[in-house]
């Protein structure tokens, strides 16, 4: 007997020294911790178009782009829509639906009709913002949200860039919304470098497959 449990035991130990040892995942398209934004889960990026370029150049931005997080998804959309839409609950359930997705146009079409009505630069109808797009932590529009604010439509020569480098949004990403006239461009690295995933026109993309949580900057055009 004492034979054989040392034949198991060498054979148990040969087929560890066999199994090589399990390698830590690479970095990148792995989410990160902590898992939850620590500024809050719900995000409004406010931008400022980049005129006359072809492709992004962060640097030249009229301004830098402003991300403010909020604990609810009511706070969230309120900022993104300028007070327009106030009622959506605060845990952010069902802001990937035809209903909220049809609220969103409508309001970017209500900002369109207040700026063709008015030729004054300082009205309330001229700040208004449009809802240009937004991304999601989860598929399916799902969980924590960064939705883009913006004084314009991706027209006239003007587009817009976000870099997420060192910040929370950084391989993150697994649904996508662009709304109006408004493309997107996403890239694997920081600073619009790497392999790309496109969105079209106005498109929603709900799941990225093999570029989920690979996006470190995008191009909005």
């Amino acid at each position: 007997m004492k034979y054989v449990a040392a034949l198991v035991a060498a054979a148990t130990l040969s087929l560890a020294a066999a199994v090589p040892a399990h390698a830590d995942p690479d970095v990148e398209g792995v989410e990160q911790a902590p898992l939850k934004n620590p500024a809050g889960p719900f995000c409004v990026h406010h931008l400022q178009p980049q005129i006359g370029l072809s492709a992004p150049q962060p640097l030249r931005s009229v301004s830098k782009p402003k991300r403010v997080c909020y604990q609810s998804a009511t706070e969230a959309i309120k900022d993104a829509t300028g007070g327009a839409i106030t009622d959506i609950p605060a845990d952010g359930k069902g802001l990937g639906s035809p209903e909220f997705v049809a609220r969103i146009k409508a309001h970017n079409a209500s900002v369109e009709r207040m700026r063709a009505a008015s030729s004054d630069a300082s009205t309330a109808a001229s700040a208004a913002s449009y809802v240009i797009g937004a991304i999601f932590q989860l598929e399916w529009y799902e969980g924590q949200s960064d939705y883009f604010s913006a004084p314009s439509w991706c027209d006239n020569g003007a587009a817009f860039s976000v870099d997420m480098y060192g910040q929370w949004w950084d391989n993150r990403t697994s649904s996508v919304q662009m709304y109006g006239n408004c493309g997107a461009i996403l890239y694997q690295f920081p600073g619009f470098q790497g392999d790309t995933y496109s969105v079209g026109t106005g498109f929603y993309e709900p799941y990225l497959g093999d570029f989920d949580n690979r996006t470190s900057s995008m191009w909005m055009f």
